[in-house]
């Protein structure tokens, strides 16, 4: 029994120093956001056939984009150190398996990217609920899943606008939930990084 509340001790302090050193990843989602930004505007400035590959393509951009925001601002993503860092870091590469569907989705029926993107991609985001203890994601992982669902799949004609414009506003509500999260775990999980 000793060993088990040891364990428990230990995976509390691992989570506990992952949250400090990584803010629970915000700037990440800082630059998901500004990528569905680009998403919602898109439409109007390129052609439509366009579109969908830049959603593909485009994709790529988060992660680099984010380590850059996360560099600027003092938050440590990617830890050597900490095996839930390394978890985290699986998760997110699982999406990696994702990307041959989206490619047959865009060969067959192209219409479907936004409302396959956000609902493979927003499931992803599950596990961190776990690993950050946050409320905050288990909001991000439902809200863009659902939304996703809704807007990609009801109003098909309009995802390329509405799904992005949706999943920029959870993605914010998400930073800003974060960032208290972080603030009212203490000192080293402020917006900074400090």
């Amino acid at each position: 029994m000793e060993r088990g509340i040891d364990m428990a001790h230990s995976l509390d302090a691992l989570k506990k120093d992952l949250i400090r050193s990584s803010q629970r990843g915000y700037p990440i989602l800082v630059s998901g956001a500004i990528f569905m930004l680009f998403l919602t505007i898109a439409p109007a400035l390129f052609p439509k056939e366009t579109v969908p590959l830049i959603w593909l393509i485009g994709m790529g951009s988060i992660f680099p984009l984010g380590l850059a925001i996360a560099k600027i601002l003092g938050v440590t993503i990617i830890t050597k150190d900490n095996p839930l860092g390394t978890l985290g870091g699986v998760m997110a590469g699982v999406q990696g398996f994702y990307i041959p569907v989206y490619i047959m989705i865009y060969q067959f029926s192209p219409e479907w990217i936004p409302f396959a993107v956000g609902l493979l991609g927003g499931s992803h985001f599950l596990v961190y609920v776990w690993i950050y203890n946050s409320k905050a994601y288990l909001f991000l992982t439902l809200g863009s899943t659902l939304a996703s669902m809704v807007l990609g799949g009801m109003f098909l004609s309009q995802a390329y606008t509405l799904v992005p414009l949706a999943l920029f506003v959870i993605y914010c509500v998400t930073v800003f939930w974060l960032l208290h999260e972080n603030k009212k775990d203490g000192p080293g999980c402020s917006q900074t990084g400090a």
